[in-house]
């Protein structure tokens, strides 16, 4: 008799809840994240300047060395460490080197010295060169850790 109560109530209870839960649409939450992803704007801005999509976005899988969340995280990171830097500065270093065929690690050092060299209309001093070994260093442990979007 009691198993048949709590079979009973388990089913009047999901049924209760169930309604209440709310319905996510994730077919839309994949497309927006999709579609802002890091890796598809530098491949629409190479796209504008002329390249087949197809090899555009095949240099931006060539030229990235980390997936596209991982360097997501890198690439906040480094406009949060790097005040003069925009994201701008970031996506058209990034599009440079892809039509260079380069290869671009966003946790290197000479990276972002080189990243801060071609933006930057100061002089480097000793904070900026401290910012950017912080930032270099920051990157690299997310490098080591997992990420999972």
């Amino acid at each position: 008799m009691s198993n048949k109560i709590f079979i009973i109530t388990v089913f009047i209870g999901n049924i209760a809840f169930g309604a209440v839960l709310p319905k996510i649409d994730l077919q839309g939450t994949i497309n927006a994240k999709s579609t802002n992803s890091f890796r598809e704007k530098v491949t629409k801005q190479l796209f504008e300047y002329g390249l087949d999509k197809r090899i555009a976005k095949a240099n931006v899988d060539n030229t990235l060395f980390h997936e596209d969340s991982l360097n997501e995280l890198m690439t906040k990171n480094i406009l949060k460490n790097i005040p003069l830097l925009k994201d701008e500065d970031i996506l058209n270093f990034i599009t440079q080197a892809a039509l260079r065929k380069r290869r671009v690690d966003l946790s290197s050092y000479a990276t972002l010295v080189s990243l801060v060299q071609k933006h930057a209309t100061a002089f480097m001093d000793k904070e900026l060169i401290s910012q950017i070994e912080q930032t270099s260093i920051e990157n690299e442990k997310l490098k080591s850790m997992k990420v999972f979007v």
